[in-house]
């Protein structure tokens, strides 16, 4: 039996609009140990009774109970006739603090038009901070600045008060600064939105409940209860990612799409998943659709992680000939078990009517199959990487398509590179 850490499914509970921490464990001073959990994201939204459902949006997440950092980018986003933004950036936190975490969740979009211009912003910022050291009273908080706001022509200061409502009468109902907080005990959990947009009848084929929240973050630190259990598990799924090196670093260009973390504990077997509606980073690549789930199980018999990513209607530099690349469905599937036989890492591709310039590629495509593409570059197509080290974790990595681009294109430079349909299963034992 193995002894393990515990991080709450609340962690993940990014979307719930009420919070409670009661009942979050206490451990003792003796043994203490604290996970922490911080999401950011530039919209998220469901559309009731239609397809229409589009999760965090550029999001940046940390999750588990060491110190991590994540951030996140993207130049625009549309969904539906229901949001439209400019650059939204997104980063997630989380530092020791004594023997605890703070952590903090941070998002900032610009030009943002909800509901057809009915309501309007020329920037806003928005965080959530959480904080418990073991030994202070934990402190939680969320606030968000709004610059330029315009609800149904009535502008609005930069700092209005938090959870203010206002109707839009027959159309919508909308909270500005939306903020949910909570201590109990050693564990504080902040949420906050600097809109959340509930619609009060059908528009633009949407129908009546449809939510549109405006920049969620979510930030949590909490005592880890132990319990005997399974190994830790990781990874996620990942639908498209471009980017380019610069120096040391790397700069991204399209910002991470479609991604879906797979929580340390896993997910007691459940799939978590999240789908995001019509994607269009200009010049770059479409997509209908981008869907990634994990599925975990961490108990003492078994230890298992399966990871998927997946997109629809795929365009990889669209206007040239209808895409350099295109797939009426693409993706993959990474999986790792540990249950005290042979361990068991694999992973596969998927899809449907893939064309790389103009060129059918078969089904049964090789794993880590290499071809020179004129005018884009080097395209790995269905890339696998075992990343075992033993006696620490074993890892699948799948890579639906993995490209190098030799010539400069919708202003990536020669060297970027761009991810499709990647997913990553980690078990840490």
């Amino acid at each position: 039996m193995r002894a393990k850490l515990k991080v709450l499914a609340v962690a993940t509970a990014v979307a719930a609009t009420t919070l409670s921490i009661q009942g979050m464990p206490q451990a003792n001073a003796a043994t203490e140990t604290f996970a922490h959990a911080a999401f950011a994201g530039g919209t998220k939204i469901t559309a009731v009774g239609t397809t229409i459902t589009s999760d965090l949006t550029a999001e940046s997440g940390v999750l588990g109970t060491q110190p991590a950092a994540d951030t996140n980018k993207v130049a625009s986003l549309r969904v539906g006739g229901l949001v439209q933004t400019g650059a939204v950036t997104t980063d997630a936190s989380a530092v020791k603090s004594v023997i605890g975490f703070k952590t903090i969740a941070h998002a900032r979009t610009a030009n943002v038009s909800l509901l057809n211009g009915a309501i309007k912003v020329s920037a806003v910022d928005t965080t959530s901070t959480t904080e418990s050291n073991g030994t202070d009273t934990p402190t939680a908080s969320s606030s968000t600045e709004l610059v330029g706001l315009t609800i149904a022509g009535k502008k609005y200061p930069i700092n209005v008060a938090r959870n203010t409502g206002v109707n839009i009468p027959g159309v919508a109902r909308v909270v500005i600064n939306a903020s949910n907080t909570g201590v109990s005990g050693k564990s504080a959990v902040a949420q906050g939105a600097a809109l959340y947009v509930t619609l009060l009848k059908a528009s633009n084929g949407v129908a009546a409940g449809a939510e549109i929240i405006l920049n969620p973050t979510y930030t949590l630190v909490t005592p880890a209860s132990a319990t005997e259990g399974g190994y830790q598990l990781g990874g996620g799924g990942l639908g498209a990612y471009a980017f380019a090196h610069v120096g040391d670093e790397i700069e991204a260009e399209t910002g991470k799409l479609g991604g879906k973390l797979l929580p340390p504990m896993g997910t007691d077997g459940q799939t978590q998943s999240n789908t995001t509606g019509k994607v269009n980073v200009p010049g770059v690549l479409t997509a209908d659709a981008i869907e990634s789930t994990v599925t975990g199980t961490s108990i003492p018999a078994l230890s298992e992680a399966t990871v998927t990513s997946k997109l629809a209607n795929l365009r990889l530099f669209p206007s040239l000939s209808g895409g350099l690349v295109s797939a009426t469905a693409i993706g993959s599937t990474s999986h790792v078990r540990l249950d005290g036989g042979t361990p068991v890492t694999e992973g596969t591709l998927q899809f449907i009517n893939l064309k790389i310039a103009g060129k059918v590629i078969p089904v049964d495509v090789a794993k880590n199959t290499t071809i020179n593409v004129a005018g884009l570059g080097k395209v790995v197509i269905n890339e696998h990487k075992e990343l075992r080290v033993p006696g620490f974790s074993h890892a699948y990595q799948v890579t639906a398509l993995h490209i190098t681009l030799d010539t400069a294109r919708a202003g990536l430079p020669i060297g970027a590179e761009i991810e499709i349909g990647k997913s990553q299963a980690i078990v840490y034992g």
